[in-house]
């Protein structure tokens, strides 16, 4: 997070139905193939992308569901490299145990704790092109974050 005037939160973005799983405590952690040495706070950002097999085995309507938003934050621990069993159980978890998602855990973990959902989603338009991360200024979130107690 950047200091002064121009404070800004990093957000984590992910296809739906990523967030919504791990904010009901279904998804342990999200993977990626490349590693992020940021820790700590760290907002939620869904895309306007669908997992569609992984919403459809967990029963989620990726039709109802608001795109381009700040859903939430939480306090991303330090990222490491998956283990084989981690793997496995994520992978499970993408399942949801049906036996119908094909889709890979990637190889490091990205694990939250202290995860909060916001009352009312943020809508936000990140960066144009193909984007890993980008930063929130604060003054978009700030409202947000008090809601739910969330004070920097």
């Amino acid at each position: 997070m950047k200091n002064g005037n121009g404070k800004t939160i990093p957000a984590f973005p992910n296809s739906f139905p990523y967030n919504e799983l791990l904010l009901r405590g279904k998804l342990s952690a999200k993977t990626r193939t490349w590693r992020w040495s940021h820790t700590g706070l760290t907002l939620l950002y869904t895309s306007t992308s669908t997992a569609r097999d992984v919403a459809k085995a967990h029963g989620l309507d990726s039709k109802n569901t608001l795109r381009g938003v700040l859903v939430g934050v939480g306090e991303l621990v330090p990222v490491r490299e998956l283990t084989d069993a981690e793997a496995e159980q994520i992978e499970r978890e993408f399942d949801n145990d049906t036996g119908t998602v094909s889709i890979g855990a990637g190889s490091w973990r990205y694990e939250f704790k202290n995860l909060k959902r916001f009352k009312k989603p943020v809508p936000f338009k990140p960066p144009q092109g193909a984007v890993r991360l980008f930063n929130v200024p604060v003054f978009i979130v700030a409202k947000a974050l008090k809601e739910i107690g969330v004070s920097l």
